[in-house]
């Protein structure tokens, strides 16, 4: 499933899902993929069905409608999503400070701006593009994807005794996102570069007292 979750950042060209895969999986990964491609608007049931090899009527029997494929394929990588960001906090190394992490974070965000074919996190572009309509089902999964993060990154912030981890968790995480989305308009790394320096002075002014004198 990382594998899944690694389109959402960078779009490389995909094989489809073999056909001895059961049919509810080949549907999931073959629309992940799909998804990660192009707009929502231009995703058919027809498009999904023919791409994972299956017929339309064998699609209606795993999901209802579109829109339930969908939210299906943000549930189905949710799991693994925080596993990008952990991943590029590791990167490092063990003896990092959380300040170093979150700094990584945002400078591999920044650096995707120089792929050709990043077409951003799928799940920022899905939320947006179903903006206008309420209470869709992705908009609550997405939202717990992002709400994952602030608990990974708030755990983190407290481990290290940081005040107000929930707050500057939260910060954070709109920053991640608004970075994600304005690097998908203008494919710039200018506003990543100015935005880690801003990152450094959040962080510097939550730091704990003893760290901070």
């Amino acid at each position: 499933m990382f594998e899944i979750v690694s389109r959402f950042f960078y779009q490389e060209p995909q094989i489809m899902p073999k056909s001895s895969e059961p049919t509810r999986l080949r549907l999931l990964e073959t629309a992940s993929v799909l998804v990660a491609e192009e707009s929502l608007a231009n995703l058919s049931i027809e498009n999904i069905a023919d791409k994972a090899g299956v017929s339309r009527r064998t699609f209606f029997q795993h999901f209802p409608s579109k829109d339930h494929l969908l939210a299906a394929v943000v549930e189905y990588s949710r799991p693994t999503y925080l596993d990008r960001y952990r991943t590029w906090a590791d990167n490092c190394g063990s003896d990092a400070t959380i300040d170093q992490r979150i700094a990584n974070i945002f400078e591999n965000i920044t650096k995707a701006a120089h792929n050709p074919n990043w077409k951003g996190c799928c799940f920022i572009r899905m939320a947006a593009e179903l903006g206008s309509l309420q209470g869709h089902p992705v908009h609550m999964l997405v939202a717990a994807a992002n709400q994952d993060m602030e608990r990974w990154i708030e755990a983190e912030l407290a481990r290290e005794d940081y005040r107000e981890p929930t707050a500057l968790a939260r910060q954070l995480v709109v920053m991640i996102n608004g970075l994600l989305m304005i690097q998908l308009v203008t494919h710039s790394s200018a506003y990543g570069q100015d935005i880690g320096a801003l990152v450094r002075n959040m962080l510097d002014g939550h730091r704990p007292k003893k760290a901070a004198a």
